[in-house]
């Protein structure tokens, strides 16, 4: 793609099978038909949550939300788009938030929901409705999107694992949760403090770790033993399985259960003895169990505490679509600072 040349649509695509292969491509907006409506995105988070769509693409179908060109996928990305066009109830100008695709543009046809709308085109039917949905505002300073966007979705996840697994969680003598400098892992710390967890990482990323103040315990992968004796779940973030097999093989290792939570480290594969937690489909229970209302505030409500606690652990880095490749290059390696929320200003304003 030609310098400047993102002033012009553009997604970014990577080959699912090689998954540092990325690139950044023009693209073509026909024109929208009755019922649509075509989103300027005003910026996006990159982490290494997007990688885990890219890899789980085949078994949870995040390569259909996109269309990617020759067998290429357009990673899913959380972020706030404006409403640039609209022959649909979607006001001219408005903010929305939601799942992207990693570029500049978005057409959807929209269903006007409680809350806000899903997209109800075809392609993105066989998505858990979830994915589909949109709500409306937002912040407008592109720092404050990519903090949201990076640590919101994040939070949702450890959210559900909480309040999902919380009575079969305590059966366990130790929560341990690996790849514990990822965002997804200070989420699901916070929302299981009250269960002491233990954070594994790699030794240079210790003090950082410890910094949180989330974690009961903080160990280097080369210390599974310091875990203790009993009875161990594991909340599989890194998706390592030498990682796991370590700490089932510790001395006086009592039950040990795996739950996979995501990939993190480069070329994981996951432990073939773990079980996948998929928070959409969990979803649906725990709204009928506690109503949806109470479900939303208290969601919501630990959200903002967490994201005010978290405001001090992570600086942004955001780049231009131009340094895009660059920026997915170096999170498939594994190579990012973890105390950075990375993201892209789509367009300019």
């Amino acid at each position: 793609m030609e310098p400047n040349a993102h002033r012009l649509p553009w997604h970014l695509s990577v080959d699912p099978h090689r998954i540092g292969d990325a690139m950044l491509s023009q693209v073509e907006l026909a024109p929208i038909e009755d019922g649509e409506a075509r989103f300027a995105i005003e910026s996006f988070a990159l982490s290494a949550n997007n990688v885990t769509y890219v890899l789980t693409a085949g078994a949870f179908r995040y390569d259909k939300l996109f269309a990617g060109p020759g067998g290429r996928m357009v990673p899913p990305v959380w972020g706030y788009a404006t409403v640039v066009e609209s022959r649909s109830e979607l006001q001219i100008g408005s903010r929305w938030y939601g799942l992207w695709p990693a570029g500049s543009h978005l057409t959807v046809r929209p269903k006007m929901t409680r809350g806000g709308f899903r997209d109800v085109a075809a392609r993105r039917r066989p998505l858990n409705p979830l994915y589909n949905g949109y709500l409306p505002g937002g912040p407008g300073e592109p720092r404050e999107q990519i903090t949201q966007a990076s640590l919101r979705p994040l939070h949702f996840l450890a959210y559900v694992v909480s309040r999902d697994l919380q009575d079969e969680l305590k059966r366990y003598s130790q929560v341990v949760v690996t790849s514990a400098s990822s965002k997804t892992s200070t989420a699901l710390a916070w929302e299981l403090r009250a269960l002491n967890p233990i954070g594994l990482t790699s030794a240079p990323r210790i003090p950082f770790v410890r910094g949180t103040e989330f974690w009961a315990r903080v160990l280097p992968y080369t210390s599974p033993s310091e875990i203790g004796a009993g009875s161990v779940v594991v909340l599989d973030v890194a998706g390592d399985e030498d990682i796991v097999t370590a700490i089932r093989e510790r001395a006086d290792s009592g039950d040990t259960r795996v739950i996979g939570i995501g990939f993190t480290h480069p070329d994981a594969a996951g432990s073939s003895e773990r079980d996948v937690f998929f928070a959409p489909d969990r979803v649906g229970a725990l709204v009928a169990r506690v109503g949806a209302t109470a479900f939303e505030t208290d969601l919501e409500e630990s959200a903002r505490e967490f994201l005010r606690r978290s405001a001090a652990t992570y600086d942004v880095n955001q780049v231009a679509p131009d340094k895009v490749v660059q920026l997915w290059t170096e999170i498939a390696q594994g190579a990012v600072d973890g105390s950075l929320l990375n993201g892209c200003v789509a367009n300019e304003r």
